[in-house]
C-alpha cells in the first residue's frame, strides 16, 4: 500500500521531470544551433566581403595606372585606401587565429597607407614618381594573385558546401583527412604573398612605420577589451548599443599597433561601418562608411562645418583646416592643431564628408594617434621680415605664420615660417626653416585658393 501510494505520487513528477529535462534539452539544441548558425552566417558574410573588396581592389589598382590627371587619381588612390582597410577588417572576422596569416594581413596594410600617403598630398606639385607607379604596377598584379585564389577558395566553399564552423576544427586538429579545403586556400594566398617580391613603398612609408614602431608605446591608456572596443565604436559614432548590430574582431598581428576591428550596421541599414580600435587606450584610429552618397546638397563651407564641429565634438580641440579637395560629392578636408600660435602639420586629421547630408564617412587619426604631443617649440630665430627676404623676389608674400613641419631627408619635425605667396595667378606656400633660413618645402595650392582663406 505505502509502495502504490508512493508511486502514485513520485510518477507524475517523474514525468514532469522527464519532459522538463527533454524541453531544456531541446530548447538547448536549439539555442547551439542558433548560435552556430548566425556564426556561419557571420564568416560567410565577412569571406564573401573579402572577395567582393579584392576584387575592387584590384580594379581600382589597375584604374590608378591608367588615369592621368590629379583629378582622377586622388579619389582612385582613396578608394584603394578604403579597400584596403575594408578588406583587413573582413580578414579580422574571419576564423583564422589558429593559422599565420600576417603577411596578407601586413600587406593589406601598407596598402593602404601607401595610397593614403600619395592621395593627400599635392599631386600637382608631386605627381607620381616612376618609383611609385612601379610600385602601383607591382600592387595591381599581386591583388590579380590573391584575387585568383580568393575565387578558388569561393568556388570550392559553394560547389562543395564547405562550413567555416570547420575550419577551427580543421586547424585545432591532428587529423590530416580532415576536409580543410578553405584553410589551404588560405595557407596557399599567405604563401603567395611571402614570396611576392619586396617592393619600393618611398621614404614616407617607411618613415612611419618607424614612427609607428617608435611611438606606440606613447599611446596612453589601460588595456582596452573587445567591450570596450564596441563600447568606445558607439560612442563614436553616437549610436546606442541596441540600435546597431556589432561586430568585434581582434586584427592580425601585420598591424604595427595591435587593435580591434569594429563593425557596426545601424538599425535599418545595410551599410556598415567600419572602425579600428587600440587595444590600448580605446581611441578609434579610422573609421569608414561603406554607404552609397546621394545627391549633393551642401557646398564646401557647410561641409567644412560640419568637419569642425565633428572634431570639437570627438575632442580634439583647437584645429584649423590645411588642405581642401571635393571629389564623387564628397569633401575632404585635412586638419591640424595650433599650439602657441604655430599649426602642427605632423599631427593631422583627415575628415570625409558626404555631400548629401553632411555626415563623415571617413575618418584617420593615424598621423594624430602617432605623433601628438604638448611640444616645447623654440622661440624662431629668424622674424618674419627675414624670412620674407629668403622667399623668391618673383613671388609676392601677402601672409606668414609659424609651422612645425617634417623635414623632406630626415622626416625631423622643423619650425618653419609658412609664407603664402602668389606668382603668375598661382597660390605658392613657402616654407623657410625659422633656425636657419633655409628654404625647406615650396607647395603649390589650388588657383584661386590657399591657407589663408580656409581658416
Amino acid at each position: 500500500m505505502v509502495y502504490g501510494a508512493t508511486a502514485r505520487v513520485l510518477l507524475p513528477i517523474a514525468l514532469v521531470a522527464l519532459v522538463g529535462a527533454g524541453m531544456w534539452g531541446y530548447q538547448e539544441h536549439n539555442e547551439k544551433n542558433s548560435v552556430l548558425i548566425k556564426a556561419e552566417n557571420s564568416y560567410q558574410r565577412a569571406f564573401h566581403d573579402l572577395t567582393y573588396h579584392i576584387d575592387k581592389l584590384h580594379d581600382e589598382l589597375g584604374k590608378s595606372l591608367v588615369v592621368n590627371s590629379r583629378r582622377q587619381m586622388t579619389p582612385t588612390l582613396t578608394n584603394v585606401w578604403r579597400l584596403a582597410y575594408a578588406a583587413q577588417s573582413d580578414v579580422g572576422q574571419l576564423p583564422l587565429t589558429l593559422m599565420p596569416f600576417s603577411n596578407t594581413d601586413e600587406m593589406l596594410s601598407r596598402v593602404a597607407d601607401f595610397s593614403y600617403r600619395v592621395a593627400v598630398r599635392d599631386l600637382d606639385k608631386e605627381p607620381l614618381s616612376d618609383k611609385e607607379y612601379g610600385t602601383l604596377k607591382s600592387l595591381h598584379k599581386q591583388a590579380q594573385d590573391i584575387q585568383d585564389q580568393l575565387r578558388n577558395v569561393q568556388a570550392n566553399v559553394i560547389d562543395k558546401q564547405l562550413r567555416w564552423m570547420d575550419v577551427e576544427t580543421a586547424l585545432a586538429s591532428d587529423d590530416k583527412k580532415s576536409d580543410n579545403t578553405i584553410v589551404d586556400g588560405f595557407q596557399t594566398i599567405e604563401k603567395k604573398v611571402q614570396e611576392f617580391p619586396d617592393l619600393d613603398w618611398g621614404v614616407g612609408i617607411q618613415s612611419l612605420d618607424k614612427k609607428k614602431q617608435q611611438r606606440i608605446q606613447g599611446i596612453d591608456g589601460k588595456p582596452a577589451t573587445a567591450e570596450d572596443a564596441k563600447k568606445s565604436a558607439l560612442e563614436f559614432l553616437r549610436i546606442n548599443a541596441s540600435d546597431a548590430k556589432v561586430e568585434v574582431d581582434e586584427n592580425g598581428k601585420g598591424q604595427t599597433y595591435t587593435a580591434y576591428s569594429v563593425r557596426v550596421i545601424p538599425n535599418g541599414q545595410k551599410a556598415a561601418i567600419n572602425l579600428d580600435v587600440t587595444k590600448r587606450g580605446g581611441k578609434v584610429v579610422w573609421m569608414m562608411n561603406e554607404r552609397e552618397i546621394g545627391e549633393e546638397k551642401l557646398d564646401m563651407k557647410q561641409a567644412q562645418e560640419r568637419g569642425e564641429e565633428f572634431l570639437r565634438k570627438h575632442g580634439f580641440g583647437d584645429m584649423v583646416v590645411s588642405e581642401i579637395d571635393s571629389y564623387d560629392r564628397n569633401a575632404l578636408f585635412t586638419f591640424v592643431p595650433v599650439q602657441d600660435g604655430v599649426r602642427i602639420y605632423p599631427d593631422s586629421v583627415t575628415i570625409e564628408i558626404a555631400l548629401d547630408n553632411g555626415e563623415v564617412t571617413a575618418f584617420n587619426s593615424t598621423e594624430y594617434l602617432f605623433n601628438h604631443k604638448q611640444r616645447l617649440l623654440s622661440k624662431p630665430r629668424l622674424s618674419k621680415e627675414e624670412a620674407r627676404k629668403k622667399v623668391n623676389p618673383s613671388v609676392k608674400v601677402t601672409s606668414e605664420r609659424l609651422a612645425l613641419i617634417e623635414g623632406k631627408n630626415d622626416g625631423k619635425e622643423v619650425l618653419t615660417w609658412e609664407l603664402t605667396g602668389s606668382f603668375e595667378g598661382n597660390s605658392y606656400m613657402v616654407y623657410i626653416n625659422a633656425m636657419n633660413g633655409d628654404e625647406e618645402e615650396v607647395v603649390k595650392m589650388e588657383t584661386g585658393t590657399d591657407r589663408e582663406n580656409q581658416q
